[in-house]
């Protein structure tokens, strides 16, 4: 593995996620496939890992600013930890190509959403 790339495709996952608030997957993910040569569910994997500390670091900087409703947070994290848990043990039983598609529709979806709307 490539040391370098993974830290610099950390440094850029985590830019992304605290700049757009999104948790960096959308540019981790298919680096770690593509740039490190993890599998599709490797990435999935190792993605949510890396997102963790991220997320606090941004939370953080972003409650220093008065932007962070953390009582709603509580409550989406809640339902984020139930679906994260359905969600990994589901993971094992999507084959790559499908879960590769999934993600990339998703991540066209919400791109096309968020450039109508803006």
């Amino acid at each position: 593995m490539n040391k370098t790339k993974a830290i610099l495709i950390g440094v850029l996952g985590g830019t992304v996620g605290g700049l757009l608030g999104i948790g960096g997957a959308i540019v981790i993910v298919p680096c770690l496939v593509y740039f490190l040569g993890l599998s599709q569910h490797s990435a999935h994997a190792t993605s949510l890992a890396v997102i963790i500390p991220g997320a606090v670091m941004s939370a953080f900087v972003y409650n220093s600013f008065g932007q962070l409703d953390l009582t709603l947070a509580v409550l989406f994290a809640i339902g984020g930890m139930a679906g994260a848990y359905i969600g990994a043990l589901l993971l094992p039983r999507v084959r790559p190509a499908v879960l590769k598609r999934i993600f990339a529709v998703l991540a066209l979806a919400m791109a096309i959403r968020m450039g109508w709307s803006a």
